[in-house]
């Protein structure tokens, strides 16, 4: 595992770097060879003390993108919240791809996972401006690399991560899609048209 921590609004001590290389240590064996980790921990004000730290982990791998999020009262404790649940989703997706690993590449699984976008980093956050907005603000920015996929990896990715809509870069078309969960629990699909 290459483990690259940044630390926003805390300190970051060599006690909270040492607790999680070995939280995160689990990793290296679910990976045939090392795997770029992205851990970002942070410290918001908010009105329960339970949620003042979060820790986001990030692995890029060739076929989408491990992403957890988690809060706690102290560093320690996001750290081993994002450790379970980052390992719950790493095993959703040797799940998701396994059987088509097997049929696409002679190595199985352990070939494709190794592959890891290398050059790709964890999405930037640029929290320096706040705008009003007519019924908020608008306080974060997040930046998404957009990849070519078909809408069922898009879908299988949106729900891979744990969100509600997945912006992605449709793969027949060329263009810019978004797949969302709909309140049946089904999915649906924007498609953006140019105004006449």
């Amino acid at each position: 595992m290459e483990l690259t921590i940044t630390a926003n609004n805390t300190t970051l001590t060599d006690a909270i770097k040492k607790y999680a290389e070995k939280r995160l240590s689990i990793l290296d064996r679910r990976f045939r060879d090392p795997v770029p980790v992205f851990l970002q921990i942070r410290k918001e004000s908010t009105k329960k003390e339970a949620e003042r730290f979060i820790a986001e982990v990030t692995i890029r791998l060739n076929r989408g993108v491990v992403r957890g999020e988690m809060r706690g009262d102290t560093p320690y404790t996001a750290i081993d919240h994002v450790s379970d649940t980052v390992t719950r989703q790493i095993s959703r997706y040797k799940n998701r791809y396994s059987d088509k690993n097997r049929r696409d590449t002679a190595g199985g699984l352990g070939m494709a996972i190794a592959e890891q976008l290398a050059q790709a980093a964890v999405s930037e956050v640029d929290e320096s401006g706040i705008t009003t907005l007519e019924h908020g603000q608008l306080v974060r920015t997040k930046r998404h690399v957009v990849t070519p996929e078909s809408v069922e990896d898009a879908a299988a990715q949106m729900e891979l991560l744990g969100h509600n809509f997945y912006v992605f870069r449709n793969k027949e078309t060329n263009e810019i899609n978004v797949v969302y969960r709909r309140h049946d629990e089904d999915y649906g699909l924007i498609v953006p048209e140019d105004a006449e």
